[in-house]
């Protein structure tokens, strides 16, 4: 019996879960494992890479009218942050124009920067591969054929023909490879009369060919360009070719070997959140060299955009914190031979919380409390708390507590900031994909209450530990704003919460143990009081009395055998 109490004793109170596998369980002080690839290589999404958008009508049935989009008509989605500044027109579908079924194609005009090595500032073709993350092996593939267009001048001979092979280029994030260009034949034309009036006109059918670019994410949502390095033309006057020459690209597509999920940042460091206007990071709408890592959450708020969030389930997992203490430790001091009767019982109550992290809120400020709590805050602390930014409703329900749109500041005074009003606007979209997913409503905040009957036996000490289970999510917000133009304005807000899990249960365990070195040395102390003659009960306490000295007497000696103050005179 005596062995089996100075054990110790590890009660787990709950359902007890596995969320993490055993290999993201590191020794403490040990560097955490780096993420792999993992096995199965899935598609990624290219915005437009159909060029579908804009469309292209036709405006006669003559299969030899050769379609190409007006300035108005580049492609959506495929240029930097100024609708104007993308280099490409679109070409209509159709026998005699794309010839690529019944898809459209683009001419590529980007061209490169002064020095060859970067892109122009005006003129770019380009689109990002959105949720690849650093680190993933990329495949893209593009199909390329030379120009259709008749008015590339077929006048001259040599270098002075402007119906020449030329070269294409993708460019990775503005970095240039040898491997990832192509030559694009010179474009052959001839002659047909299916026209409406039987008059001979030149044209050509497209002959199609497909590349392929391989290589590895060197940052998230890299970028990927098309440029035309070199489309000078002439024996001596070097002069570019004529725009109608350039050649076109179409079915850009791409696949990924993603990343595994990096799990060994904390909830209060989580990774950076990260806003784009279009294709460019984003800045801030008064101060347009100052970048704005939650652009997108204040656009998200503003009730003319349509903003919806996607939740990335690659990236989003349930997960055990680490054990914390709660509460008091009690030591038990008491001295007997008999470990029944020196055994202290005692019933206690428990009080836990837990409440949700994200990282567009640590952009801005910075998010502590690991007791995860709002107890001891200031008021400007709890301006910046997303669930702190707006005022209950009238008549909330249990499950409307827990709602960003419902959560009232737990301190009259705080007057919520309005940078974290437009984050908790955008929560409500989040809330409400999560749930949708994981048929499971997002938990802002949890309070815990637990009554445990304790016994500690003698020489142990006794304690509460909680290791919380919680939810990381990751995902994106899409804000779409229709403006006066065609092309609307697309905001992506890329982001991650972190919350306490309704999925899975916490952990709470109920622990005893050996006392250590320094409990030891206390329990063998006297009480922290001074001496008050018995004969004098009335005396003034005196600040110099103090406690006897420590003679580190065994535990037990009994009070009599002790060294007591001399007797006054």
């Amino acid at each position: 019996m005596s062995q089996r109490m100075n054990r110790r004793v590890m009660l787990a109170v709950g359902v007890v879960m596995a969320c993490l596998p055993v290999s993201t369980v590191h020794a403490a002080g040990a560097e955490p494992t780096p993420p792999g690839l993992e096995e199965r290589e899935v598609d990624v999404p290219v915005v437009n890479g159909s060029f579908s958008q804009p469309q292209v009508v036709r405006t006669s049935t003559d299969d030899s009218e050769q379609l190409y989009g007006s300035s108005d008509k580049t492609p959506w989605y495929w240029g930097p942050t100024l609708k104007d500044n993308t280099a490409g027109v679109v070409v209509a579908a159709g026998k005699y124009r794309a010839n690529h079924g019944k898809d459209q194609a683009v001419r590529v005009d980007a061209l490169p920067d002064t020095n060859g090595e970067g892109l122009d500032n005006d003129k770019q073709l380009k689109v990002r591969l959105w949720d690849v993350r650093k680190g993933s092996q990329v495949t893209l593939k593009y199909d390329y054929a030379p120009t259709v267009d008749r008015a590339c001048p077929k006048t001259g001979q040599g270098a002075d023909r402007q119906r020449k092979e030329l070269p294409l280029e993708v460019r990775i994030n503005r970095k240039r490879n040898e491997s990832w260009r192509v030559m694009v034949p010179e474009p052959k034309f001839g002659t047909t009369t299916e026209t409406p009036s039987g008059t001979e006109v030149e044209v050509r059918n497209t002959d199609w060919q497909e590349a392929t670019v391989s290589f590895k994410a060197e940052t998230d949502h890299p970028e990927v360009a098309f440029v035309l390095p070199d489309v000078q033309y002439g024996a001596t006057t070097k002069k570019p070719v004529a725009a109608a020459c350039h050649p076109m690209i179409a079915a850009v597509s791409a696949s990924q070997r993603p990343i595994e999920v990096d799990k060994s940042r904390r909830k209060s460091d989580l990774p950076p959140a990260k806003s784009f206007t279009g294709n460019e990071p984003s800045e801030d709408a008064t101060a347009s060299t100052t970048p704005d890592p939650t652009r997108a959450l204040k656009e998200c708020a503003k009730t003319t955009n349509d903003c919806k969030f996607t939740l990335n389930q690659r990236y989003s997992y349930g997960y055990y914190d680490r054990p914390r203490p709660i509460g008091e430790v009690y030591e038990n001091c008491t001295f007997s031979e008999s470990q029944a009767s020196a055994a202290l019982r005692d019933k206690r109550k428990v009080v836990y919380r837990e409440r949700s992290f994200d990282s567009a809120t640590q952009s801005n400020h910075t998010q502590f409390l690991d007791s995860s709590s709002h107890d001891g805050l200031t008021d400007e602390d709890l301006r910046h708390d997303v669930s702190n930014f707006a005022p209950p409703k009238a008549s909330a329900t249990p499950d409307e507590k827990h709602d960003v749109s419902s959560v009232a500041p737990p301190k009259a005074s705080a007057t919520p900031d309005e940078k974290m009003v437009s984050a908790g606007k955008a929560a409500v979209h989040f809330a409400a994909a999560y749930e949708k997913v994981r048929d499971q409503p997002w938990q802002w905040s949890r309070t815990a209450e637990r009554d445990i009957d304790v016994v500690t036996p003698k020489n142990h000490a006794s304690w509460v530990e909680v290791s919380a289970a919680r939810e990381r999510a990751d995902g994106h917000y899409t804000v779409t704003s229709y403006g006066d133009t065609s092309e609307p304005t697309v905001y992506r807000q890329f982001i991650t919460y972190d919350g306490p899990s309704r999925i899975t249960s916490d952990r709470v365990f109920q622990r005893h143990g050996t006392l250590s070195p320094t409990e030891i040395a206390r329990c063998k102390t006297h009480r922290p009081l001074p001496y008050t003659p018995a004969t004098e009960p009335v005396v003034p306490y005196d600040p110099k009395d103090r406690d006897v000295k420590d003679e580190s007497l065994t535990p037990g000696t009994a009070v009599s055998k002790r060294n007591m103050p001399p007797a006054t005179k």
